[in-house]
């Protein structure tokens, strides 16, 4: 193998397996934490139910939180699991359009367009009731995994460089 080959071939696999990961680790974060989290979430809700920190879902991010500092290193080689807040934050902004794209003054209890999608997406139960809270679970909540499995990847990483040094 030529020294050019020996350098081109590790970028082509690289450049195919990096997205992959990337993408899978977003499902690890958002789909693990939320099967995960479930029943915490369900349990623990009591304690903040209709408080300003509902609509994260702190049990579920908590579990997106470990899971990315305990598991995010086996997915692949764990680099682009420090990543995945970025596709979290492209839903999210994919959210606040799909949220305000058909707002109307005439159904709703909000009288701005932002202030129905920050009932829908940020407020607490007794404001977002009006839409079942389906915002939280579809768009929020997953931001908020994928912020913190980020976090996680990113503490543990940088835990073990410095072990390494």
């Amino acid at each position: 193998m030529s020294a050019s080959e020996e350098i081109t071939a590790p970028i082509s696999r690289q450049a195919f397996s990096w997205p992959l990961s990337w993408v899978a680790h977003y499902f690890i974060a958002v789909a693990g934490a939320m099967i995960i989290g479930f029943l915490p979430e369900v349990f623990a809700s009591r304690i903040y139910y209709n408080t300003g920190i509902e609509p994260y879902s702190p049990m579920i991010a908590a579990t997106a939180f470990l899971l990315g500092y305990l598991a995010a290193g086996f997915v692949f080689d764990g680099r682009a699991a420090t990543f995945v807040w970025i596709i979290g934050l492209a839903w999210m902004v994919f959210g606040i359009y799909d949220t305000t794209r058909y707002w109307s003054a005439v159904w709703s209890p909000e009288k701005t367009r932002w202030g129905y999608m920050l009932a829908s997406l940020f407020g607490p139960t007794l404001k977002c009731g009006d839409s079942e809270c389906m915002g939280e679970l579809l768009y929020t909540t997953p931001f908020t995994a994928s912020i913190m499995y980020s976090v996680g990847a990113y503490l543990r990483k940088r835990r073990d460089a410095r072990r390494k040094t």
